[in-house]
């Protein structure tokens, strides 16, 4: 029915009093820096650079990833142009390799050449 009030002894606080006490907020204490001493931050500094190590690593990460997709894209436009380039040069050196264009190359350039005659044929060895 009736509460009594607790004498409160100033040697000894007791822990809710003093979470109670640590709770308060204000704005003077966090620009003064008061809000920093406090035990519950200081425990937490481990975990606060281990968030901040990952933040940056999670950043890092995001950088390097853009750039190696960018260099992709770069590599891959490369490989298209080189593509396009070696089947023209293969259509033109198919071209150059026919029979005719042989031969009208052989005259254009006055080379001592004749066409064969006889047809190739096979030389067979035995072992």
């Amino acid at each position: 029915m009736f509460k009594r009030k607790k004498i409160e002894n100033k040697e000894f606080i007791s822990t809710k009093q003093e979470i109670r006490e640590s709770s308060k907020f204000s704005l003077k204490d966090l620009l003064g820096g008061k809000y920093l001493e406090r035990d519950v931050v200081l425990r937490q500094i481990p975990f606060l650079l281990f968030v901040a190590a990952a933040i940056l690593l999670y950043i890092f990460n995001q950088y390097r990833g853009e750039n190696v997709m960018r260099q992709i894209m770069t590599l891959e436009k490369d490989i298209r142009e080189m593509r396009a380039e070696a089947v023209s040069t293969a259509f033109d050196l198919q071209e150059l390799s026919k029979q005719s264009e042989v031969k009208q190359m052989i005259i254009d350039l006055e080379l001592p050449l004749q066409e064969a005659k006889t047809p190739p044929y096979k030389i067979v060895m035995d072992e």
